[in-house]
């Protein structure tokens, strides 16, 4: 049965094709090459939500969601060459502070010891004392080349092994999810079919792979916040705020709204009770303390130097009055009393 495939352009509407075939034609006298270069590109697309990159564009292909979840299943049923990888992969922590890097950046550049694809999964344990499974990641780009590579010194517990690193081929990839849970011990991993101890990446499958990924749910780096929070416009042309990494850090962001909940906590709202499951889990975070105030070396507080916002009121404390920011409290009484008046006026015109 044929399926509908959408092509989306650099976040624009470019062609609805019928089938997937029609849609690797387009493709073909869109970009000037051959159909058959495009085929696996697309399914993986539509399937998995993997963009397809050439040259400096970036594309992807959506289908209907009960197409892609179907095609999904039988990929993984297969063996499917489509299908979406799922790793298990060492990290050593004498070696590099992964948890550090973490708690300061969304994605990260880890070394090619195979050939991941984009849109493979990195379960990552942890060795040495910790001796867990401990993060979920998303492959998000294959192979990078060395000199686009940002080697961190900062997280390397090592310096000859920082040194080494440079020379190594890399693979981006972004945090999905943070779990720290007995059940993912390298002792618990052999009663579901681990062998041996996890020296290098090795491919999951069958039980194994089902329960560690049981574990992971969340997916802490997509869709819950901006690059950045529109702060006015002024003379046709737009102002904007930066996020700061405190504010964008999944894992901080995580931890703030597991103590909060995802209502904003100056005017209330709640996204999934306002626009129902379109809204379910969004929430902006806002980072209170001004980033003039930040010495080098901070570690951010999740509960008490962040605050879940929604968009309106996040860009509301990013904007000066008089020359200063407006503190959660006084942006707070300034809503109140706004509604007071409101109502006051109100019930004056009636």
């Amino acid at each position: 049965m044929a399926s509908p495939i959408t092509i989306i352009k650099n976040d624009k509407l470019l062609f609805e094709a019928s089938n997937i075939q029609e849609a690797a034609r387009f493709l073909e006298e869109h970009l000037n090459t051959t159909k058959y270069k495009f085929y696996d590109p697309i399914e993986r697309g539509y399937v998995y939500n993997i963009p397809y990159y050439f040259e400096d564009d970036e594309y992807r292909f959506i289908a209907p969601e009960e197409v892609a979840a179907n095609r999904r299943k039988e990929l993984e049923e297969r063996d499917h060459k489509n299908a979406r990888r799922v790793w298990l992969v060492p990290a050593n922590p004498n070696e590099y502070d992964i948890a550090s890097a973490f708690s300061r950046y969304e994605s990260l550049d880890w070394k090619r010891s195979v050939n991941y694809d984009n849109g493979d999964i990195l379960f990552i344990y942890v060795s040495g004392k910790i001796q867990k499974v401990r993060y979920k990641v998303e492959v998000i780009q294959g192979l990078i080349r060395t000199n686009d590579t940002y080697h961190n010194k900062t997280f390397w517990v090592d310096e000859s092994k920082f040194e080494k690193s440079k020379e190594w081929n890399y693979t981006r990839i972004r945090l999905v999810d943070e779990v720290d849970a007995t059940e993912l011990t390298l002792a618990k991993l052999r009663e579901y079919g681990l062998k041996g101890n996890i020296q290098g990446p090795m491919k999951l499958t069958g039980e194994l792979r089902d329960y560690v990924m049981s574990f992971f749910g969340n997916d802490l780096t997509v869709g819950y916040y901006p690059e950045e929070v529109p702060e006015t416009l002024e003379e046709g042309m737009r102002k904007t705020v930066m996020v700061n990494i405190y504010e964008r850090n999944p894992i901080a962001r995580k931890r703030c709204m597991d103590h909060y909940g995802v209502q904003c906590q100056i005017c209330n709202l709640n996204f999934e009770d306002t626009y129902g499951a379109v809204g379910k889990d969004f929430i902006h975070v806002h980072h209170i303390i001004p980033l003039h105030e930040i010495q080098q070396g901070y570690i951010v507080d999740p509960i008490n130097d962040l605050i879940p916002v929604c968009p309106n009121c996040h860009a509301m404390l990013h904007r000066k009055e008089n020359g200063e920011y407006l503190t959660i409290g006084q942006l707070k009484e300034r809503i109140i009393s706004n509604r007071k008046s409101v109502q006051i006026n109100s019930l004056v015109s009636s």
